[in-house]
């Protein structure tokens, strides 16, 4: 687990560290100026933390999911996002968060093989006692879409992403599915073990996204 009081580093810094303590700092070490960059494009897309997530998100990992036929790495990358109030937030604030990130991040690997880009939220229950998390995973091509034709507006890429998800979690694109964080197995963009980078985020979070039963309900202890 990432220390909580450790504020005056980044989340990607953090999230680093805590994938090198689990033996898997091989799936970011790489990437980090890419990590830095999408960094600094996220902190300028928000200008500051929204007043609904505990901390600014970040990229935290870069995985390394295969190889293309050219040799070049396939890349998802991962971005955390927590949400300070405890109750399922809404999905248009929901939606504008995916937008902006997408939009932040996909000038820094576009010149990559990106798989998806994966969107990792935590928030809690409504009674607090556990942590819920669900995703968003994106195809880049509908992402530079979206980018590049003024005509393919934000609503139509959320009907697009919407419809996509034929339910395979392992198949970009999935909408606002929930998964199981703590277990590498919920998704195939994954190797190793530790858990998804947005339960190691949520551990790290100066935030109320669960109370004290969150552990022993599929959550991150102590969050």
């Amino acid at each position: 687990m990432m220390p909580s009081n450790d504020s005056d580093r980044s989340l990607t810094e953090r999230a680093a560290d805590f994938l090198d303590s689990i033996g898997l700092e091989d799936l970011t070490e790489d990437y980090r100026d890419e990590n830095s960059r999408g960094d600094e494009r996220l902190a300028d897309a928000f200008g500051q933390t929204p007043d609904s997530l505990a901390e600014l998100p970040e990229v935290s990992e870069v995985n390394k999911v295969n190889t293309h036929r050219d040799g070049d790495d396939i890349l998802v990358p991962v971005v955390p996002v927590v949400f300070e109030d405890a109750g399922e937030p809404a999905m248009e604030t929901v939606w504008e968060l995916t937008v902006t990130i997408l939009e932040a991040i996909h000038p820094v690997f576009e010149a990559h093989h990106v798989r998806h880009y994966d969107i990792q939220f935590a928030y809690a229950d409504d009674a607090e006692e556990e942590v819920i998390y669900r995703r968003m995973t994106v195809h880049p091509t509908l992402v530079k879409t979206f980018l590049t034709d003024p005509s393919y507006t934000r609503s139509d890429l959320r009907t697009d992403v919407q419809a996509g998800d034929d339910g395979d979690d392992g198949v970009p694109p999935v909408y606002w599915q929930q998964f199981d964080a703590t277990s590498m197995a919920s998704s195939g963009a994954y190797a190793g073990g530790g858990g998804a980078a947005v339960a190691a985020a949520c551990a790290g979070a100066a935030a109320s996204c669960a109370g004290a039963g969150a552990a022993g309900a599929g959550g991150a202890g102590g969050c």
